[in-house]
């Protein structure tokens, strides 16, 4: 996450579980429990919390000050309950929904905390200042599933009609270019820049090298982001990347454990560590790191496909075709798909199915190299 907007997000969460008050009769135990969280000494005022609301337990505004130390503590299961717990008192109170949603963001539920600032952004009038707080949460929960559209439609607006902000560029550039709209990314780049050289620009030109495949550009570009922010997970996870397509699997391991221990959500790390280890035969390793894939993106074609080697590689052809003819049902272009379906019917004494497949495959990429040679004429005229 970019660190400025963590440190407005960390200023927020504090001034937001200030707001939180109560209405209950003012007792020298809540008026401690109050100066002890303000002062930092969360254990402390978490104690006097609970006490109170074995008397009170109605009391939906203390209910949420003692989420709030709760969190402060990293005990962000408590948290959400007691927050939850504070909504059915106060079920129009956003602060207390925000404050539920980065609970469950810092605890890596994003499906949770994105059904929550999308309950906070669609209350929240445009020209309130933490409708734009609410966006960048959203937005950047939204790119750690993958859904960049939804980031465009998000933030474009926003961008168009307001004052640069860094953090908002970084999160829309990265859509655009995971988009392939790498004009509209690199017009992102050039602002960014201009705020001086940041990691994120960075990142920003890295993805643009990488997907022009030039592997050296995009190297350098990712290097000089880690050497301005090493915190930041997308640029491990990238640099493994490329790493594993130089064959360079003890690197490509190493900055996949980095991104990791960053972000241990990180789809991009967990796919293709995943991936690497299951070429080394590590299949058990494998299955962890692409099991925690498939529970963030249940529907990701790549994902499913490497599940689905790994099931062939565990001898498990059977296993392995189901998952590969759901998955060539939902993305019929995926030609190593076909490919490797075809290899397991052959195995699984099923000739005509496997020559149907292998057919398609052929087919597909005969396809993509007619369309590769008319690009190349295009180029040369």
């Amino acid at each position: 996450m970019n660190p400025a907007l963590l440190w407005r997000v960390t200023l927020w969460v504090m001034l937001m579980s200030g707001l939180a008050t109560t209405q209950e009769p003012d007792s020298a135990r809540l008026r401690r429990a109050v100066e002890l969280q303000q002062s930092g000494h969360f254990d402390e005022a978490i104690a006097d919390y609970q006490a109170f609301l074995k008397v009170h337990p109605d009391a939906a505004g203390v209910r949420s000050n003692l989420g709030a130390a709760l969190a402060a503590e990293g005990h962000y299961a408590e948290a959400e309950e007691q927050y939850t717990q504070a909504l059915k008192g106060l079920p129009d109170n956003y602060g207390i929904r925000l404050n539920l949603g980065l609970a469950y963001y810092k605890a890596g539920d994003i499906k949770q905390a994105v059904r929550e600032f999308e309950m906070v952004y669609g209350a929240l009038p445009e020209t309130q200042p933490d409708s734009r707080r609410v966006a960048l949460l959203l937005a950047e929960c939204y790119l750690r599933q993958g859904e960049n559209d939804r980031v465009v439609t998000l933030l474009d607006p926003i961008a168009t009609a307001g004052p640069d902000d860094p953090a908002l560029d970084y999160f829309l550039g990265t859509a655009f270019l995971h988009q392939g709209q790498t004009e509209r990314g690199a017009l992102l780049i050039e602002r960014l820049l201009q705020n001086g050289d940041t990691a994120e620009a960075h990142m920003l030109m890295a993805y643009t090298q990488y997907q022009a495949h030039n592997k050296p550009g995009a190297i350098k570009e990712v290097d000089q982001a880690i050497a301005l922010n090493p915190n930041l997970s997308e640029a491990h996870s990238l640099r493994g990347r490329l790493a594993f397509l130089d064959s360079d699997l003890k690197g490509s391991e190493a900055e996949f454990s980095k991104a990791l221990a960053l972000d241990p959500n990180s789809f991009d790390a967990l796919l293709w560590l995943g991936t690497l280890l299951r070429e080394e035969g590590r299949l058990r390793e494998s299955q962890k790191e692409l099991g925690h894939a498939i529970e963030l993106r249940p529907k990701d074609v790549r994902v499913r496909y490497q599940l689905a080697r790994l099931y062939s590689d565990e001898g498990e052809d059977s296993r392995a075709a189901t998952l590969l003819e759901e998955l060539v049902k939902d993305d019929p272009q995926y030609t190593e798909a076909h490919r490797t379906l075809a290899t397991i019917y052959f195995r699984l004494g099923r000739p005509d199915d496997g020559r149907r497949e292998r057919k398609v495959a052929e087919e597909l990429n005969a396809a993509i190299q007619a369309k590769d040679e008319q690009r190349g004429r295009e180029l040369t005229k």
